[in-house]
């Protein structure tokens, strides 16, 4: 061979959010979103001990979500 290797990448541009974002984005405090994050209610990845989202993510799931109520 020529000693040339191609390679094909793909680049995403995601806005990934850390469980203090969410923090900021939600209207109530860290016990109620530790309560939402432990029940697997959000569109979360549990990386360790925390979780992490992609922002489209949590917009599709509040859309999908408006006006329910929420039980954890």
């Amino acid at each position: 061979g020529t000693g040339i290797k191609t390679v094909l990448t793909m680049s995403f541009d995601y806005e990934i959010l850390s469980q203090n974002d969410l923090l900021e984005l939600f209207p109530f405090g860290r016990s109620k979103l530790n309560a939402l994050l432990r029940a697997g209610v959000l569109p979360v990845t549990k990386v360790g001990r925390d979780y992490i989202t992609i922002r489209a993510e949590l917009d599709r799931w509040f859309a999908a979500n408006r006006g329910r109520e929420i039980f954890y």
